[in-house]
């Protein structure tokens, strides 16, 4: 069973690197994950991070409410793609309910370090659907740090469970996620059989608005561990995905021009349009 809690605030859209766990096992660059952020101490391990459940939202922080265990190294064997991702974790019991954390604004926010508190390198708003007692939240990268990633409340009982993971965002991406996108209207009664791929990754629409020309196939793909969908916010409902499941694909041929907006119904705060022309 699951229910919508809306945050009581306007936060920023959580777009750019939210991650899913199943980024795990991403490549990337060594040397380009050196620079980003100080990620590394040394070429050891991974440094620490402080993070904390604030009060207010990642917009206008309040105070501390609650401090959360540094996020370190994970432990263990590196199994997989090698080199992966480098991940911090944290695991954190704090006392206070997952409804009351909910009923009021509150962020999970996380710092450089312990001798720069005073630089956030990631925040997420708590907000979002509960299902079986457990909320799913976006941590959304600050200040060009390159981490980003996610983070999992557990109610239990009077305490909570704040589980949070970090990773890098990918270097190559600024964004985009449109594998092809038709740059030119076609002449007047010329059939267009273009498609455009947009990818749902890191709880957000890769390309948050989309311009095609009338005649273009769009599909969505879903890469997030979690369900998403791709629905319209208009009354006629043009687009009517249900839920999509990781590696579930939606498609639609826009026939008709206007601006199709749609969200997904699980994470209000994932929002996209297409503008046909």
């Amino acid at each position: 069973m699951s229910r919508l809690i809306r945050p009581a605030h306007t936060g920023r859209s959580i777009r750019s690197g939210v991650l899913t766990i199943v980024l795990l096992a991403a490549v990337i660059s060594p040397g380009w994950a050196e620079a980003r952020a100080g990620l590394h101490d040394d070429h050891s391990g991974v440094r620490p991070y402080p993070a904390h459940i604030h009060t207010g939202t990642c917009d206008a922080l309040g105070g501390v409410e609650y401090p959360l265990t540094d996020a370190g190294q994970q432990d263990g064997d590196q199994e997989g793609t090698n080199p992966a991702v480098i991940i911090a974790e944290s695991t954190t019991t704090i006392p206070a309910s997952l409804d009351d954390l909910l009923a009021e604004p509150h962020a999970l926010n996380v710092h450089l370090s312990a001798d720069d508190m005073g630089t956030y390198v990631a925040c997420g708003d708590l907000g979002g659907v509960v299902v079986e007692d457990r909320l799913v939240i976006g941590l959304a990268e600050l200040n060009g740090s390159g981490l980003s990633g996610i983070g999992i409340l557990t109610a239990t009982g009077d305490e909570t469970e704040v589980r949070f993971f970090l990773s890098l965002a990918k270097p190559e991406d600024d964004g985009g996620g449109v594998v092809a996108s038709p740059s030119a209207s076609p002449e007047a009664g010329a059939a267009v059989e273009a498609e455009v791929t947009v990818e749902i990754t890191d709880f957000a629409y890769r390309d948050a608005t989309l311009e095609v020309p009338v005649g273009t196939t769009v599909r969505w793909v879903n890469n997030d561990l979690f369900p998403h969908t791709v629905t319209s916010t208009s009354d006629d409902r043009a687009l009517a995905s249900g839920d999509m499941s990781k590696g579930d694909e939606f498609t639609f041929t826009f026939t008709e021009p206007g601006t199709y907006e749609y969200i997904c119904s699980f994470h209000d705060n994932m929002t996209g349009s297409v503008v046909v022309s």
